[in-house]
C-alpha cells in the first residue's frame, strides 16, 4: 500500500529545489550512470528528503547510510552535509549495482545461504535489483536468483518497487 502521494513528493522536490540539491543530484547521477530521479526516489524512500539520523540510529543522512557498514564515514560528521550525503548514496547503490553485475552466474553466498547469481540480466533487472539491495544488500539478488522477486528480504517488502514508483514521479518534475 502506498503512503505517499504525488503531492507528498511535489513537496519534498520543492524542499530539493529550495535547499539547491537538485544540481547534487543531478551531477552525481552523471557520474555513477544512474537517471537523477532514481537517487531522489531513493532519498525520498529513506527519508522523505530530509537530513536526519534514523532507523534506530544507524541511518546517516538524506540517504541514510548505515553507521553499521560504513562507520568511519557516519561518525565523522560528512553526513551532516547533504551533497556528501548524496554522492555517498550514489556511490553505495554503484556498488550494489557492480557487486550484483559481477556475480551474474557466480557462486555466491548471503547469511550463510549459498547461490548461483542469474545470468544475463536486463538493465531494467540490474537496476530493480541494485535499488532492492541499497535496502536489503545481496538478499535482493539472492531473492531475484531464487524467486525473481528482488524486495523479498526489504523494508515493506516493496523497497524497489515503491521506489523506482517514486522515480516516475520526481522524472516528471524534473521536466
Amino acid at each position: 500500500m502506498t503512503s505517499w502521494t504525488e503531492e507528498d513528493l511535489r513537496r519534498q522536490f520543492q524542499r530539493a529545489k529550495k535547499n539547491r540539491w537538485l544540481q547534487t543530484f543531478k551531477k552525481t547521477s552523471e557520474k555513477y550512470g544512474f537517471p537523477p530521479e532514481l537517487v531522489m526516489a531513493i532519498a525520498s524512500r529513506e527519508t522523505n528528503m530530509r537530513n536526519i539520523i534514523g532507523d534506530g540510529g544507524h541511518g546517516y543522512g538524506i540517504m541514510q547510510i548505515d553507521d553499521r557498514s560504513f562507520p568511519e564515514w557516519c561518525h565523522s560528521g560528512l553526513w551532516k552535509d547533504v551533497s556528501a550525503g548524496i554522492q555517498k548514496g550514489a556511490l553505495v547503490l554503484q556498488s550494489k549495482l557492480e557487486t550484483i553485475r559481477n556475480g551474474q552466474g557466480k557462486r555466491l553466498s548471503v547469511g550463510g545461504k549459498s547461490f548461483t547469481g542469474k545470468k544475463n540480466l536486463t538493465k531494467a533487472e540490474l537496476l530493480t535489483t541494485a535499488t532492492a539491495a541499497y535496502n536489503s544488500g545481496l538478499w535482493a539478488y539472492y531473492d531475484l536468483s531464487k524467486t525473481g522477486d528482488p524486495d523479498r528480504h526489504t523494508t515493506g517488502r516493496d523497497y524497489s518497487t515503491d521506489t523506482l514508483r517514486r522515480a516516475q514521479v520526481f522524472r516528471k518534475l524534473l521536466r
